[in-house]
């Protein structure tokens, strides 16, 4: 249903961060893809997207990923923004969605 704003967060992600499409969705540990990951899950649950929907957008990208690890990596991403609150504004200026 929400697909459309989905895909506005993850080519947000993308222009902001330099990654490639394959790089966000790959099943790496690397820093860079995994914090992306993170925030894009970020902007999906305040968008109001379901933790269900997200892993069903993120499987149909090839990333394979459960309820669990997106609760983990929303409470990862929260301590890192009560430690650098930058990143909260970069979050702010990536939730912009055309329509």
């Amino acid at each position: 249903m929400k697909q459309y704003i989905f895909d506005q967060f993850v080519n947000n992600i993308i222009n902001h961060t330099g990654l490639t499409r394959e790089q966000l969705f790959s099943n790496t540990k690397r820093s860079d893809s995994s914090n992306a990951r993170k925030v894009l899950f970020k902007l999906c649950r305040d968008r109001g997207i379901s933790n269900k929907s997200i892993e069903n957008y993120m499987n149909e990208n090839g990333y394979t990923c459960h309820n669990n690890t997106i609760r983990q990596a929303l409470s990862s991403l929260e301590l890192m923004i009560s430690n650098d609150p930058d990143i909260a504004v970069i979050i702010k200026k990536l939730s912009s969605v055309e329509v």
